[in-house]
């Protein structure tokens, strides 16, 4: 059987009364917000401020972490904020133009109330120079195989590696580059002797470096780097004495040391 609920008249108009005052309640809400946004984003004590003085930086706008970024490029990223209210500032927007800048790894921007942005830089660090044919080396790598020109003004002492030039594709470039971060680990101090390293086949690093006077290569592989170097230095009076003409010596094997000479 079915059975009927009736509604009385004035819980009807109890029920209308409630859905009323919500809806006005929303819309007050909603009126207000509008006030409120439309009040910071034209109150001048929310604006970004300019430079007093041209040629300075803007003195609310914060950037930490800059060394290697030039800090006038990070400046003309916020151009168009200044003088402007720091609500407007489109945060996630800045900080993809700041990834795509020289030397930048990664990047924060953040408002803080009631007129201020903050910037966080993270910047890429060189690992090596590149080798280039002709000329000086000017380009730099980092562990993620970045390729970066070398700041004019920045004292870098790096050692330079050939095989992860622009020529090599970016995958490649990073495993040889991180094969190159291992040795230069691996051996610690003694890194500071070497002037350059292929890396053109990551499975057989050579290093090169000035030794008593005689240029020589060190064929290294891809693993023991410190035991193999070390294994040289044990060996090198002997080496030298017997193989004076020597340039490149493989040691790659455990028990015996392959040397090449000049011209060979």
């Amino acid at each position: 059987m079915k059975k009927t609920v009736s509604t009385s008249t004035p819980q009807l108009l109890s029920r209308l009364v409630l859905g009323c005052a919500v809806i006005v309640a929303i819309g007050g809400g909603v009126l207000v917000e509008g006030q409120v946004e439309r009040y910071i984003m034209r109150e001048p004590r929310f604006a970004l401020e300019r430079a007093p003085e041209y040629g300075d930086p803007p003195p609310n706008l914060q950037i930490e972490g800059v060394h290697y970024v030039s800090r006038d490029a990070v400046l003309r990223v916020f151009e168009e904020d200044l003088g402007r209210s720091v609500f407007l500032v489109p945060l996630a927007e800045r900080r993809l133009a700041l990834l795509g800048l020289p030397w930048v790894k990664d990047a924060a921007v953040a408002r803080l109330w009631p007129n201020r942005v903050s910037v966080q830089i993270t910047e890429r660090k060189p690992l090596a120079f590149v080798k280039r044919t002709g000329g000086a080396e000017t380009t730099v790598i980092d562990l993620d195989g970045v390729l970066m020109e070398a700041p004019p003004s920045a004292a870098l002492s790096l050692p330079v590696v050939e095989g992860v030039g622009p020529d090599v594709e970016a995958m490649a470039r990073r495993m040889r580059i991180h094969r190159v971060d291992r040795l230069l680990r691996e051996l610690g101090e003694m890194s500071r002797e070497i002037g350059e390293i292929n890396a053109s086949d990551s499975e057989n690093l050579k290093v090169m470096q000035p030794f008593r006077g005689r240029a020589v290569t060190l064929v290294l592989g891809n693993r023991d780097y410190r035991a193999r170097y070390e294994k040289f230095l044990a060996m090198v009076d002997q080496l030298f004495e017997r193989l004076p003409n020597a340039t490149t010596f493989d040691l790659r094997l455990e028990d015996q040391v392959t040397a090449t000479e000049e011209g060979q």
